[in-house]
């Protein structure tokens, strides 16, 4: 796993603090059977989905069950996808004692529709996915069987490699991108690769500064986020909440890493958080003939964000009917976390 630091010595030394009171970064790889079936015939279209997940108030069993039903793709079940996951949350015993004399943030705790919160790690055994997961701080001060991290996940159908953890610049909270390469044949038998990306930047700026400036502290840690992903020859997703509460897509952090992902667009629909903000987006940077979009579902799905979704073709696909943003109904209908 590589291990990307920040230059500062003062966002060094506090990143280290920070990084005593949570556990290790994990990846475990999704079921054989997916694995073998991804080699024998080939993969051209790949569905990409980020989503804030509430720090367990998120049905992921639930939209992921959507996906695989067609739920979001005209009623053509999905096969292959990418989740990228924001508040995720790890509980048990990986998680280390409260280290003395280091911030602990306090606890964030939601339950989905059902209930039953299930950390990231159980859930995606219990859906066959592969998951990679990196931390990025302690939720609350807990001890032993309840104690929690929480950070950026990566979900997927297929075998991940290349994993990175990115620090962000430092501002009250650590922050850590989680990166991994997704890898495949298509039916040609051309070989294709894609970096996906799950990122989440601060909300508010720290006490030594006001808080009119944290769209500022935001625009910050984009751009580090953009120079170390600066390799433009790797094709790249980003699926990110920039907290862009103030400005929406004219904050600093937006505009910064459009100009690194041309293939960028505002997400179309609804807005992603509660009280008609748009602070979810995905940032792209594929070939042209990959032809993709985004769109908002428009449901929570037991969050307090909507999802985005991205359709990507790994070849010039023609007929394809594109996306709906049609959430499950019944339970989860006009939830707003």
């Amino acid at each position: 796993m590589a291990w990307h630091e920040l230059v500062d010595r003062e966002g060094r030394l506090a990143m280290a603090a920070s990084c005593t009171a949570v556990g290790p970064a994990v990846y475990a790889a999704p079921r054989r059977d997916d694995a073998v079936a991804q080699a024998q015939d080939g993969v051209d279209k790949l569905v990409i989905l980020s989503w804030n997940v509430h720090v367990g108030g998120g049905d992921i069993a639930a939209i992921v069950n959507a996906l695989r039903s067609g739920e979001f793709t005209s009623g053509q079940p999905v096969r292959h996808f990418v989740v990228l996951l924001q508040e995720a949350f790890r509980a048990g015993d990986a998680i280390p004692s409260t280290p003395a004399g280091v911030p602990i943030p306090r606890r964030s705790e939601a339950f989905p529709p059902d209930g039953r919160r299930q950390d990231i790690i159980r859930t995606a055994e219990a859906l066959g996915l592969g998951v990679f997961y990196v931390p990025s701080m302690r939720n609350g001060a807990d001890e032993g069987e309840t104690s929690e991290d929480r950070g950026n996940a990566i979900l997927s159908t297929l075998p991940l490699v290349n994993f990175a953890g990115i620090e962000l610049p430092f501002e009250r909270q650590r922050r850590i991108a989680a990166a991994a390469t997704v890898a495949g044949i298509d039916p040609a038998g051309n070989p294709w690769q894609l970096r996906v990306v799950s990122a989440h930047l601060n909300a508010t700026a720290g006490i030594k500064r006001l808080w009119i400036f944290s769209a500022g502290v935001r625009g910050r840690q984009a751009r580090h986020l953009a120079d170390v992903l600066a390799d433009e020859d790797v094709p790249t997703v980003i699926g990110s909440d920039l907290n862009s509460w103030a400005g929406g897509p004219s904050e600093p952090a937006f505009t910064e890493l459009l100009s690194h992902f041309p293939q960028t667009s505002i997400p179309i629909g609804e807005s992603s958080f509660r009280g008609g903000r748009k602070l979810d987006y995905m940032f792209l940077r594929v070939p042209s003939v990959w032809a993709s979009q985004v769109r908002t579902i428009d449901n929570f799905f037991g969050s307090d964000h909507r999802p985005l979704i991205s359709w990507i073709s790994l070849r010039n696909h023609e007929g394809y009917e594109g996306i709906s943003t049609k959430a499950t109904k019944g339970r989860y209908e006009g939830h707003e976390g």
